[in-house]
């Protein structure tokens, strides 16, 4: 009888796009790396345990950045001296018992988390219950690092850079080796080629992600469009928020016909669409602003949800990659600004010193490795 082959068991929650498109990465990426030769779940323990009361808090989680940024941002803060293992807001969920029944059905050799509350019930697991022979924390978030990303018990941790691992160093309460992997974006970032052009582009292309509230999309939107240098070009990207934004966009869009812009939803094809571009307008979102690493493009972040995001837009201002523009109608004014003077250049040369396109095929060779494949 043939042997069973090794699983990787990837946890992840969707509270936010970070978590699981770092997942997904690393699914791709150990699948890549191994031939097909290793068996890959990726999981969602708040879906396994209690969908409805999953999607509650998710829906909260979702309501509050967007709508009582403020209120979040006092939660991040006090919430750093909390006790982690206590878990009692879990009597509503169950992730413990969603964990146990995990591991004894998928019997991993591997075990790979993207978010950080899994390795305090992996503690509370009962000797019954089979143990990956490895397990590692991979850590969406820049610089501004929440300390339950840090006290749970794992084998390794991965972070994004070096400012991260300094951060993640002095936090951790046992010791744990911390390396720098690079967030894990889509394997293909990797086989991109590098960008070689020097100085201003002929014809600037802009990529704006319209994600935030239509309050804040319509001005940015508007000084955008009244202010492009001559000759650019735009593409718009609404994402799962494309019902919602659409009646905003074509009104502000009817009103400049002459500017060049592409309008697109959801999609799939935002790893070609960062390398088509010369810079991005986003959120300070982990896994957009690493992809934006990844493809080589300066990035002008024009909302962070305060806490965990503020360090993705400090890492890019330290690198000399990207900038803020927190005031909507100012994002249009500062890009031509930038464009005119050189700074758009100088960040597209920066970003090219600092790409890191390969952050999941390092994890999943780590994985591999230490279960001897």
């Amino acid at each position: 009888m043939p042997e069973a082959a090794p699983t990787v068991l990837i946890l992840t929650a969707g509270f936010g796009d970070g978590h699981n498109s770092a997942a997904r990465s690393i699914a791709a990426a150990v699948q890549q790396e191994s031939g097909g030769r290793v068996a890959v779940v990726v999981a969602d323990l708040f879906e396994d345990a209690a969908p409805v009361t999953g999607a509650i808090y998710k829906w909260g989680y979702r309501q509050m950045i967007t709508h009582l940024p403020g209120l979040w941002h006092w939660l991040f803060k006090v919430s750093q001296k909390a006790d982690f293992a206590s878990l009692w807001w879990d009597r509503l969920v169950g992730l413990g018992p969603a964990l146990d029944r995990r591991l004894k059905e998928q019997r991993p050799q591997a075990m790979v988390m993207t978010y950080p509350v899994y390795p305090y019930f992996l503690a509370q697991c009962g000797p019954s219950v089979p143990r990956p022979e490895w397990v590692s924390m991979v850590i969406t978030d820049s610089i501004t690092i929440h300390p339950i990303w840090l006290h749970g018990q794992v084998d390794r941790l991965y972070v994004t850079d070096a400012f991260s691992q300094a951060v993640a160093q002095a936090g951790l309460v046992r010791p744990v080796p911390v390396e720098v992997s690079g967030f894990p974006v889509a394997p293909e970032y990797a086989g991109f080629p590098a960008r070689t052009e020097e100085g201003a582009p002929a014809c600037l292309k802009v990529l704006y992600f319209a994600t935030a509230a239509r309050s804040h999309v319509r001005p940015t939107l508007r000084g955008l469009l009244e202010n492009l240098p001559a000759g650019a070009r735009m593409t718009i990207v609404t994402g799962r928020h494309e019902a919602r934004l659409k009646p905003v966009i074509k009104e502000l869009l009817e009103a400049f016909p002459g500017i060049p812009v592409e309008l697109i939803g959801w999609t799939r094809e935002v790893p070609r669409l960062l390398m088509e571009h010369d810079v991005v307008i986003s959120k300070a979102g982990g896994a957009t602003v690493h992809e934006c690493f990844a493809a080589g493009v300066p990035v002008m972040v024009n909302f962070i949800i305060p806490g965990q995001e503020e360090g993705n837009a400090d890492l890019l201002e330290r690198l000399g990659c990207g900038c803020r523009s927190l005031v909507p109608g100012e994002t249009g004014p500062l890009l031509a600004a930038m464009q005119a003077d050189g700074r758009l250049a100088s960040m597209r040369r920066a970003m090219a010193g600092h790409r890191r396109p390969d952050g999941a095929l390092l994890i999943a060779r780590k994985i591999l490795q230490a279960i001897s494949l």
